[in-house]
């Protein structure tokens, strides 16, 4: 489905991405983990184009993006776009609109949907993600996770056949993260594939089929979770872990 091939990305002389290749197959839901600053967000965004990087390559079903400016590969962009939805951080939601109406723009003004097919397939989405009861609901009057199952399901509205996640966590307590785990474990049902940033493993270790350690700009380790985070192979892995901290500490009651 989505092939990066020696994959370099720099930053004011910085080398961010150093070469990275992986491959994401069709119904895979792989983790990308590692420290700050490993080039784990750059990658995700570089996957369908939201960021140009500066060498190698992105391959996306029979489309290619190639270094430079993503923005004059035109229709690749598109296409690749229409099949990889990508949601943010922040969510990014629009104020103005109410959550079927956030759900239900691109459908519009993208796809060309006509305003009844669209609101019909928007209200099924909100269902999807428990959101029946909110859809008139503005982001303001919504929760930190409302939100973001809103920005799931605004993703899901192009029926992407990828989803990729910037940190999907980062604002949930930890019974909001029971709950999306189950969420995306049911989209990973449809089929869809799923690569998401993250620094929760629990999330990492109930979600995922495989998991990236970034450090530095390169790939220094990948696996099932199961194995990774039980007996990590490489040292900068263990420290991000924490597991030689555990390690050295003396036994309780000494």
């Amino acid at each position: 489905m989505i092939e990066v091939k020696d994959l370099c990305k720099r930053y004011d002389g910085r080398t961010v991405l150093d070469g990275i290749s992986a491959a994401f197959g069709p119904g895979e839901v792989v983790a990308l983990v590692g420290p700050s600053g490993g080039g784990k967000s750059t990658l995700l965004r570089c996957l369908n184009g939201l960021e140009p990087f500066d060498g190698g390559s992105v391959r996306v079903g029979d489309d290619m993006l190639e270094p430079g400016d993503t923005r004059a590969q035109g229709e690749r962009l598109w296409r690749i776009r229409r099949r990889v939805g990508f949601v943010f951080q922040q969510w990014h939601l629009f104020a103005h609109r109410t959550a079927l109406g956030n759900v239900t723009e691109a459908p519009i003004h993208v796809k060309g949907l006509g305003p009844k097919e669209a609101t019909e397939q928007g209200r099924a989405l909100l269902a999807k993600v428990g959101l029946s009861h909110r859809e008139q609901a503005y982001p303001s009057e919504l929760s930190g996770g409302e939100q973001q199952r809103v920005a799931i399901a605004r993703a899901l509205a192009m029926e992407p056949e990828v989803l990729l996640l910037d940190e999907p966590t980062s604002a949930l307590d930890p019974e909001r993260v029971g709950e999306l785990v189950d969420l995306l474990a049911r989209l990973r049902t449809d089929g869809l594939t799923l690569v998401a940033v993250t620094h929760e493993m629990r999330f990492a270790r109930e979600l995922a089929s495989r998991m990236l350690v970034l450090h530095g700009g390169h790939i220094i380790e990948e696996g099932p979770p199961s194995q990774l985070l039980a007996s990590p192979r490489h040292e900068r892995t263990r420290a991000f872990l924490g597991l030689d901290r555990v390690a050295g500490l003396p036994p309780l009651g000494s």
